[in-house]
């Protein structure tokens, strides 16, 4: 309990840091295009120190579930370009949500599944986990409506193992980090985030929800039937 504590406390102590020196200000649009030049100059000088800074500060804003998901890949599209950026924001954010993962089921899973199993609302939700948690986990990554701090919590209070969950992770979050990342490298011709969310790209967004979804049904009716199949073959 005391090690649960002091975890607590220093995830705490750390988001108070945070907030006390203005790091909001710094992970925010504005901040963005003024040290744009700045940012874009030491990456030339100091091009993978740059990469892996960028990724542990991405790791650590996931971790502390700090509302920068966006900005940062955004960020890392402008400066690392299209496919370096790509590769940092998946794996950077897989990393994040694989500690927030395990932090989660250390501190509060028990407790948790224990309270929302007595929510009807929640109820329903948790056993369609049970029954489906990979297709959920994609479908629940590559959908940009659903909160990423959300999505790193509630999977944490369902049976997936860490290696579907960082699997179902990385390539749940591949596309939507590949639109945020190529959107970045317009940071340089757009004055506000309204620019760069344009219909097209919401329409983008649509269309990976669908893409996901579709690959789910698939992948869950190809279970359904391999289960159907067992089972005639155990009944004969």
């Amino acid at each position: 309990m005391v090690k649960k504590l002091l975890i607590v406390a220093g995830l705490l102590s750390l988001v108070a840091l945070f907030l006390i020196n203005g790091g909001q200000d710094y992970l925010n649009f504005d901040s963005l295009k003024q040290h744009k030049d700045d940012l874009l100059a030491y990456t030339d000088a100091n091009f993978w120190k740059a990469f892996f800074i960028t990724g542990a500060i991405y790791i650590l804003s996931t971790v502390l579930n700090l509302p920068s998901a966006a900005i940062m890949s955004l960020a890392i599209g402008f400066i690392f370009g299209r496919w370096y950026g790509v590769l940092l924001a998946t794996v950077a954010s897989t990393i994040g949500a694989v500690l927030v993962f395990w932090l989660a089921r250390y501190l509060i899973a028990d407790w948790a599944r224990s309270q929302l199993e007595k929510m009807n609302s929640t109820k329903n939700v948790m056993e369609k986990l049970h029954g489906d948690v990979f297709g959920y986990l994609i479908f629940m990554r590559a959908v940009p409506i659903f909160p990423f701090w959300f999505v790193n919590m509630i999977f944490a209070f369902s049976p997936i193992k860490t290696k579907q969950y960082a699997i179902g992770t990385y390539f749940g979050m591949w596309p939507v980090s590949f639109v945020l990342v190529n959107l970045g490298q317009s940071l340089s011709t757009v004055d506000s985030m309204e620019q760069l969310f344009t219909g097209e790209v919401i329409v983008s967004f649509v269309l990976i929800g669908v893409l996901a979804l579709i690959t789910t049904t698939v992948m869950r009716a190809r279970k359904n039937k391999a289960l159907v199949k067992k089972m005639n073959g155990i009944s004969l």
